[in-house]
């Protein structure tokens, strides 16, 4: 399905857009904090000229070198006006002998591990952050490190094993879902040590950290996308610090354990296509009630995330007051319901500058998808996939396609490619994404959800993410969509290398014709 303003492509038709530049243009002066004066008696006053939003681009440090600077500016700044760099890069690792290895291991203290310099061959993060910085400040470009937990494999460092989760049977996690306990000292250490190794030593502009993890709860039941070949036996943290931390709340530990103890078979047996006898739904509701600390340890998970984000932030400013801190939000915050209400915008303008909500509608359709496929596994397994995600559409308020739309083959063809990917596995082929119109749903929500404060929403614009289904018509679309939504910017996302260059060009099109670059 699409609004009247879409053509039968989802895309915007060209008279509707023109129409909308006016509101985009509006929409980045409010997303400022530059307010119109209000009320019959208000004066007009002569109001500064709207700042340009930022445009963001997201970066490996090493494909930047690979690619040459100068070359890589040239690109983005030419096709897509890019004003701010969004780098990813890795301020330690492992060198041959698994040792922890930093070009400043002087930042890294009481981390379980023993950090040490450079050695012969190790990457020269320095020398190339120069490289980058010299060229960026010619051109007035700006420089905002991304710092992320996501599905990379744990490094391969010795002692850094000491700082991951503990799933439910007493085993070390090695990556997603699980990752680095957010109440572990070591691990908030070592984060700490990287927010004062970026600040002091390299010439950022601002920071940007992300988790693209959830709680136990949701980890146990697969609910994200691409998830229904989780392990409810693996979900995590129950270590001697989330105890300890535990305790203190007045949490009982080990009911704790005996709800997802009991909770895992119900997941198991859903995967294997056993319906329990009074159905899904109501057999899950009756686990819940029975042991509602498997609520309360979400909750306990999804605060100590909360915790960590303030701790982030204060550390940052404490170095240098002023310096923009921001976040990302993990586009699960699109499909499961229970990840958008603990993503509550709310809290976030207490410690955020910014946000960059993920709302990729090239990859959204497939992942709106293999998140059905993996609900209705076990609390949705009553209904339909047809079912369940016209239940989605409703409860986050979305006017998408149908499943058979979007997945774009016999849905048998589709379970069995689904059911051959690992984990966070993609399947191959062609699948419809998701429309502008959730482009600015998302925004817009974003947009009201930090209403009245000073966090600007820079929302994550995907192209050719994963899927190489974007055209320079969707590209434009979500573009408009973003600036019409209120968004004080966008970060465009995630490969330059995988994105075909008329998409690209796409974005600095649209910016100049909504007269924002």
């Amino acid at each position: 399905m699409t609004t009247s303003s879409m053509d039968d492509q989802g895309t915007i038709s060209r008279r509707d857009f023109v129409k909308a530049a006016s509101f985009a243009a509006a929409a980045v002066t409010a997303g400022l904090g530059l307010e119109a004066a209000k009320g019959d008696d208000a004066t007009p006053a002569p109001q500064p000229a709207p700042a340009k939003p930022m445009i963001g681009f997201q970066a490996e440090v090493t494909y930047v070198m690979q690619y040459g600077v100068a070359r890589f500016l040239d690109d983005v700044q030419t096709r897509a006006s890019v004003n701010t760099l969004m780098l990813h890069c890795n301020l330690f690792e492992a060198d041959p002998a698994g040792n922890f290895v930093a070009a400043h291991p002087e930042f890294y203290k009481d981390v379980s591990m023993k950090p040490q310099g450079l050695g012969p061959g190790d990457f020269d993060l320095p020398g190339a952050m120069q490289k980058i910085g010299d060229e960026t400040k010619k051109r007035g470009v700006k420089i905002i490190p991304w710092m992320e937990e996501d599905n990379r494999p744990r490094p391969a460092i010795k002692g850094m094993e000491e700082l991951y989760e503990i799933d439910l049977y007493g085993r070390r996690t090695t990556g997603h879902p699980g990752g680095p306990c957010l109440n572990n000292p070591y691990f908030r250490n070592l984060v700490a040590g990287q927010v004062e190794d970026f600040i002091r030593t390299y010439n950022v502009d601002g920071l940007q950290r992300g988790s693209e993890r959830q709680g136990p709860l949701g980890n146990a039941l697969g609910a994200w996308h691409h998830g229904a070949k989780s392990d409810p036996g693996k979900t995590s943290c129950f270590c001697q610090y989330c105890a300890a931390k535990a305790a203190k709340e007045g949490i009982d530990f080990d009911r704790v354990k005996a709800g997802f103890l009991a909770l895992e078979p119900y997941v198991r047996d859903g995967r294997a296509g056993k319906r329990p006898r009074d159905g899904y739904y109501v057999e899950f509701w009756r686990i819940l009630l029975r042991h509602p600390e498997l609520l309360v340890w979400e909750t306990f998970w999804s605060d100590s995330m909360r915790e960590m984000q303030r701790e982030f932030s204060a550390k940052a400013k404490a170095i240098r007051p002023g310096v923009p801190v921001g976040y990302h939000l993990w586009q699960n915050i699109s499909f499961n319901p229970m990840y958008r209400a603990e993503q509550d915008y709310r809290p976030y303008t207490e410690y955020a500058d910014f946000l960059k909500p993920v709302v990729y509608d090239n990859p959204a359709g497939e992942r709106m998808a293999s998140f059905v496929d993996s609900m209705t596994q076990n609390i949705f397994g009553d209904l339909s996939r047809q079912q369940m995600l016209d239940f989605e559409y409703s409860v986050m308020d979305f006017k998408e396609k149908s499943y058979a739309e979007l997945i774009g083959r016999p849905e048998a063809d589709y379970q069995s490619q689904l059911s051959q990917q690992p984990i966070n596995g993609t399947p191959r082929g062609q699948f419809a994404p998701l429309s502008s119109d959730y482009v600015y749903r998302e925004t817009k929500r974003a947009v009201d959800g930090v209403a009245g404060s000073k966090t600007r929403i820079c929302a994550g614009l995907g192209i050719d993410v994963q899927l190489k289904n974007s055209t320079p018509e969707s590209v434009r679309g979500a573009v408009e969509a973003i600036f019409r939504a209120g968004g004080s910017g966008m970060v465009i996302s995630t490969s330059h290398a995988a994105m075909r260059p008329e998409n690209l060009s796409a974005v600095g099109a649209t910016l100049r014709e909504l007269k924002l670059a």
